[in-house]
């Protein structure tokens, strides 16, 4: 084997008579420990990003649960508001007493009411039967709640009149 070489600090400490500064000699290393000490090293960021998928998915579910549970309320604050919107739809509507009464103002002398009804949605169908359907129609859209009304049908009855059907527009 052969002896280290000088460095350039030897060298020049040799040459002007100083003191040499010797380089302390490195222990023996045990090759467990330094694999060892290795493996802990790489082992930190492993972990860490496992630690991290952990929690990834920790949070995942609590977001998910969350989201099923504010969907099941904003369900139900729909429906809610989806009959309270019918309810005050119903009490605004007039009621059917009120639309017969009207009817039998409106309609001529000649004409008469075959049918009436209104549908769950708040449609009203009406169905009068009239030997001239021109002036009931002219009568009806005199008032406003049957002008916004628009004819669906006709049809003759057995005895020559004939049975007009109107609707409101949804």
């Amino acid at each position: 084997m052969t002896a280290p070489r000088q460095s350039l600090f030897d060298s020049i400490a040799r040459r002007t008579g100083a003191v040499t500064w010797r380089r302390p000699s490195l222990p023996a290393i045990d090759v467990r420990f330094a694999f060892a000490l290795t493996a802990l090293i790489a082992l930190g960021p492993l972990l860490t990003i496992a630690g991290a998928g952990w929690l990834r998915a920790d949070a995942q579910r609590d977001a998910e649960a969350l989201r099923a549970q504010g969907q099941a309320r904003f369900d139900a604050e729909g429906a809610q508001r989806s009959a309270a919107l019918q309810f005050r739809d119903a009490v605004r509507r007039p009621t059917v007493a009120v639309t017969l009464d009207r009817i039998a103002r409106v309609v001529p002398d000649d004409a008469r009411l075959a049918a009436v009804a209104r549908e769950a949605d708040g449609t009203l169908r009406i169905e009068i039967a009239t030997s001239d359907p021109d002036p009931l129609r002219t009568a009806l859209r005199r008032d406003p709640l049957f002008a916004a009304m628009r004819e669906t049908g006709q049809r003759r009855t057995a005895d020559g009149r004939v049975v007009v059907v109107m609707r409101t527009q949804r």
